[in-house]
């Protein structure tokens, strides 16, 4: 007899019952999915189709974060279940992959490129120049954050970049800028993304003044 069962993150499929050994069936088969379920030893597992598509990462994801050098690592994986040539994975350890491994370890990932410290004075001015290369930007996109910041500059508020702490006119032409250091680091560190390369815009036609 088969028995029908939800769980959060996977389709409506059919289980069939539990049986010492192992029984599978294969679910959505209207759909064209065809993945399977097999219940092992009283649980319910899948193979790496399902394993994808329960954790939303990629089957190639799946294999290396269950390969036991990646297990070894602490990635937190579960271990496959081997049987008919075939990998199985219990669906409850997958839920807890999906819901507390890939939820913590985008967290660390978050805190680690959100937090720097730049060593030295922390009123230290930092110039344009050095700031562009701490956030590693190209001249064409440091040039646009200037732009998108120049309005609010003009109000004497941060703009994308935040309000320099001092400028004084480049020897050719142009502005030069400069920030203290503890305020680069503030801005570093509550941007959206990585350290480097966040919300880069699109090049411009032509390169601004490396002055600005």
């Amino acid at each position: 007899m088969l028995v029908e069962e939800r769980r959060p993150g996977l389709p409506h499929r059919r289980l069939a019952d539990d049986v010492p050994a192992a029984s599978t069936v294969n679910r959505d088969q209207q759909a064209g999915v065809g993945v399977e379920i097999r219940n092992i030893d009283g649980r319910p597992h899948t193979d790496i189709a399902g394993a994808a598509e329960l954790t939303g990462r990629s089957q190639q994801t799946v294999r290396l974060k269950t390969s036991p050098k990646a297990r070894a690592q602490g990635s937190g994986w579960p271990a496959p279940t081997l049987q008919g040539k075939k990998a199985w994975f219990a669906v409850e350890d997958l839920e807890h992959v999906r819901d507390v491994v890939i939820p913590r370890l985008a967290e660390l990932h978050r805190a680690r490129v959100h937090h720097v410290s730049l060593e030295g004075d922390p009123d230290a001015l930092i110039s344009a120049t050095e700031f562009r290369g701490i956030i590693d930007q190209q001249n064409w996109g440091w040039g646009k954050y200037v732009e998108l910041s120049k309005a609010a500059w003009e109000r004497g508020e941060d703009g994308y970049l935040p309000l320099p702490d001092k400028q004084e006119p480049a020897p050719v032409q142009g502005v030069v800028r400069y920030w203290r250091r503890h305020r680069v680091q503030e801005w570093i560190n509550s941007r959206p993304g990585k350290v480097a390369g966040v919300a880069t815009p699109e090049p411009p036609t032509h390169s601004p003044d490396g002055t600005t």
